[in-house]
């Protein structure tokens, strides 16, 4: 089972978010999902459509900010997305870029709706 908080950008991450959130086969080329913000921004809104799902997305998170209550460490410095579904209550997933933040969420959103992931 994948751990969306831990998953690096790259090709596998690409190619989990075309399959399991997007929809599209593997014979079909793989945007760049992890690392750029506008193939992740059709992630965010085909979840929207998808699910209804509540998407705050991305924010960045200054060192001074305190998502402790979150589980993250003080000091903290990341691009954050928060989800909201009928299956996921204020989820928050943290990374180094927007576009890694939307897709860990998109991931973690696909892992919650198909445990097979």
């Amino acid at each position: 089972m994948v751990e969306p908080a831990k998953i690096p950008a790259g090709a596998e991450l690409d190619a989990l978010i075309a399959e399991k959130v997007t929809g599209i086969t593997r014979d079909r080329p793989t945007p760049p999902y992890s690392t750029d913000i506008a193939a992740a921004w059709t992630v965010v809104e085909t979840m929207i459509r998808k699910d209804g799902v509540y998407f705050g997305c991305p924010h960045f998170k200054h060192k001074h900010q305190n998502l402790a209550s979150l589980g993250y460490p003080e000091g903290t410095e990341c691009w954050y997305c928060v989800l909201n579904t009928k299956l996921l209550n204020k989820v928050v997933l943290c990374a180094d870029t927007a576009p890694l933040a939307i897709c860990r969420a998109a991931l973690l959103w696909a892992v919650k709706h198909n445990p097979d992931v």
